[in-house]
């Protein structure tokens, strides 16, 4: 009888394995064939380490990674951010192409790790690494994976352009003094086969912040906000879904501060921080909030857009645009709802710096 149960258990155990692992080839292939950019340029450079256990774990990959993952919450909870470095890193080598390992790895460097430590350069180097690790591997194995794009625009609008983080001054000086080689005295691109070998080893297309350029208007590429909007419209390239919704707002929120913010004014070598308003992004700025209106029409939607016409209007009209703000104005009139009685146009450019709220 005993011995009837344990070739039962083994039978029943060797089924688990054979099947997890054709399931694991079967995703592979699937894989393979639908997301083929996933693999290109991937497959001969992937670590020995990683090959070895891809291979070696067969089926017990998801098992494994199963374990992992309950560890790495129980390390979580406890605070222990540093054990979690190596932990996530395993992760990662189970499955490359699962991007929530990925997430969940950068965010432990660059927000957890990096605020345990004590000196601005120390948290930097955390800080780079989180961004580096999205961007350098996590879209390299995952280049179609629209979460990834969006996790690392806020990494750069909320972490390194947002004043959250007692060192954030050190991260916005070293991201300009890296970006200031390559860029005019506005801050938008120098197009010099110098600059565009400069940016390649940033990994930074020189095409694609042209293009931004173009359709945006003079981005300041010193600035935290410039590169979230660079990240997060790839992001929009491949999002599907409420996905889509996610990346456009990881666009427009970094867009709409840089009308606000978007010029830096201050002094490198001096190491003084200062930012201008971009008025020259506003009407994109507003056509871009529309496009998302109309894909994505919301209460909250129009809220947002309702709120950053009427501050922009102001604004503009205050430092001399006139012209812009009377057509940002003829925008929020036609974004009222129906019932609403639309304002006069003297009465929002005399409104109070505070009658609207934060973006």
């Amino acid at each position: 009888m005993k011995r009837s149960q344990t070739i039962l258990w083994v039978a029943t155990l060797a089924g688990l394995v054979l099947a997890g692992a054709w399931q694991s080839r079967r995703l592979a292939r699937y894989r393979r064939d639908h997301l083929p950019e996933a693999f290109t340029g991937a497959a001969s450079e992937v670590p020995p380490a990683l090959t070895f256990v891809m291979a070696g774990l067969g089926g017990f990959r998801g098992v494994v990674a199963e374990v992992l993952w309950f560890r790495a919450h129980r390390l979580q909870e406890a605070g222990r951010y540093l054990e979690l470095v190596q932990l996530a890193d395993w992760l990662t080598m189970l499955d490359p192409h699962a991007s929530e390992a990925w997430v969940y790895n950068a965010w432990n460097l660059a927000y957890n790790v990096s605020v345990m430590m004590a000196r601005p350069e120390d948290r930097l180097r955390w800080v780079q690494n989180g961004i580096a690790l999205l961007r350098d591997e996590g879209l390299r194995f995952n280049p179609r994976e629209a979460r990834l794009y969006r996790e690392l625009a806020w990494f750069y609008q909320n972490k390194v352009g947002d004043a959250l983080d007692t060192a954030h001054l050190a991260y916005k000086f070293h991201l300009a003094g890296q970006l200031a080689p390559c860029v005019n005295a506005d801050g938008t691109l120098r197009d010099t086969p110098e600059s565009r070998t400069r940016l390649a080893g940033l990994r930074l297309d020189a095409d694609r912040m042209a293009a931004l350029e173009r359709r945006f208007g003079p981005l300041d590429w010193r600035l935290a906000h410039s590169h979230a909007i660079y990240w997060a419209i790839q992001g929009l390239e491949h999002a599907t879904g409420h996905e889509r919704l996610m990346c456009r707002r990881a666009v427009y929120q970094p867009l709409l501060l840089s009308v606000f913010t978007g010029r830096f004014s201050g002094d490198l070598a001096a190491q003084s921080w200062q930012t201008a308003p971009n008025p020259a992004l506003a009407l994109p700025a507003a056509d871009f909030l529309a496009e998302t209106y109309r894909e994505f029409p919301s209460a909250n939607m129009r809220t947002v857009a309702l709120r950053f016409l009427t501050r922009a209007t102001r604004e503009l009209h205050r430092a001399g645009h006139t012209a812009t703000a009377r057509q940002l104005f003829e925008r929020l009139l036609a974004l009222l709802p129906a019932a609403a009685r639309p304002p006069l146009f003297e009465d929002v450019i005399k409104g109070s710096e505070n009658d609207h709220a934060p973006l």
